[in-house]
């Protein structure tokens, strides 16, 4: 369990390693580095994985304030920087895409590939231009205060992550992990994100991505929209839009197996069109099976 002292915070982090080519990953609102633990336990060779709480996240420390983007950059370069990690591959996930697109915005000469999962898109998340603010009754802060003070937390969060990520149904150590990490997550973290969630565009940033980006996008991701992701594949002169089928919010829990190979065959250089998700290898397992079957039906 390694920390970092950085200017303002001591941040925790966990690495594996098959290498020395470093990859970077940025986790999501209400996370850890727990929802990467199932690709750095299968790094491609010739690779180093570090995956970083976000202050007020997992065993980072908790802090005053800095909970906005920008601020959150600034931490990952000031960890790369510690680590002596010059350039980096770097992957995100929904707020963590919103950072990852800061950070390689802010530094593109440091990014070798940028890998967006279900990210918040460039253009804003619309769906929250209308939430409460922090001081307002009702906001999301004081039913969260609320629930947790009447023991319904932890109930409300598995429900919510049951909706938000289905796949999560059928594993219910992942949900579980899920879970503890959304509890365990700050206040002020909570309250932070959801603030600079609601005012960060990154549009500009797009025209400083010199570099391979892939964008992935769940089919029944309820939290992330697809059409501003596509908005921003056309924007970014090397950029490719997988999606996942039957498949929510965090494919990299979800599906980690095609995931994984996914993640691998890009970072790799590979061809990722070749890569099918698993329901469409089960897809194909049954109509070779029915093929079977009328086969011995006419013999």
């Amino acid at each position: 369990m390694p920390f970092l002292q950085l200017e303002t915070l001591n941040l925790h982090y966990e690495q594996q390693t098959k290498g020395d080519i470093p990859i970077i990953f940025l986790h999501g609102n209400f996370g850890s580095w727990h929802y990467w633990q199932p690709y750095l336990q299968n790094l491609p060779d010739g690779h180093c994985g570090y995956a970083p709480d976000f202050r007020g996240c997992g065993d980072s420390e908790v802090t005053e304030n800095g909970y906005d983007i920008p601020t959150l950059s600034k931490d990952i370069l000031l960890f790369a920087d510690a680590l002596q990690i010059d350039k980096f591959h770097l992957v995100g996930h929904s707020l963590g895409g919103a950072v990852a697109q800061q950070v390689a915005g802010t530094a593109p000469e440091r990014i070798i590939t940028l890998t967006l999962v279900a990210p918040a898109p460039a253009e804003g998340l619309a769906s929250l231009k209308k939430a409460p603010s922090a001081d307002a009754f009702f906001s999301p802060q004081n039913i969260f205060k609320l629930l947790d003070r009447i023991g319904l937390k932890q109930k409300m969060l598995s429900s919510t992550f049951k909706k938000t990520m289905p796949g999560l149904k059928s594993n219910p150590t992942y949900l579980s992990q899920a879970v503890n990490d959304a509890v365990k997550m700050d206040s002020k973290a909570f309250s932070g994100f959801l603030e600079t969630l609601k005012t960060w565009r990154g549009t500009e940033l797009l025209k400083s991505f010199n570099f391979p980006v892939l964008i992935t996008h769940g089919e029944l991701d309820s939290v992330i929209p697809l059409q501003p992701l596509k908005n921003m594949q056309s924007e970014i002169a090397d950029c490719r839009l997988h999606t996942f089928r039957h498949i929510g919010h965090a494919p990299q829990l979800e599906q980690p197996n095609v995931f994984n190979k996914l993640l691998s065959a890009f970072i790799c250089g590979h061809n990722i069109g070749a890569i099918p998700d698993s329901t469409q290898k089960k897809s194909l397992s049954l109509l070779q099976q029915l093929k079977q079957k009328l086969k011995r039906v006419f013999e």
